[in-house]
């Protein structure tokens, strides 16, 4: 049954966005909502239309589950967008700490004689 099987991959994504990050890289964690995703996008070409109470039952069971999906999926691109910036800012004051005068321009205080 198909509609059972975008059930299980809904239910397997849920599960995967709500996992805490140190239990697996940030790297992994994303390949396997990506696949997961990709997965559910090959299940939804297939879909027929929902004829049956059970299926229209799932149907709303896989709605409701999307939209936590979808705010926990936002929340994640949000805290990974903040670290980006943290890390750029890091970089940055790193720099300045290893070389203060990196901006202080090199013909401060040069005394240039103009002799004819």
């Amino acid at each position: 049954m198909v509609w059972q099987t975008f059930l299980t991959r809904t239910k397997e994504l849920e599960e995967m966005v709500h996992q805490p990050s140190s239990s697996m890289t940030r790297s992994q964690r994303m390949e396997r909502i990506e696949d997961l995703l990709e997965q559910r996008q090959a299940l939804l070409s297939k879909l027929p239309q929902p004829s049956t109470d059970e299926e229209k039952a799932i149907v709303q069971e896989v709605k409701k589950r999307d939209l936590v999906i979808n705010q926990k999926m936002e929340f994640l691109l949000m805290d990974l967008k903040n670290q980006m910036r943290n890390n750029k800012k890091q970089k940055s004051s790193k720099q300045r700490y290893i070389n203060p005068y990196q901006s202080v321009s090199t013909y401060d205080g040069m005394y240039l004689d103009h002799k004819k």
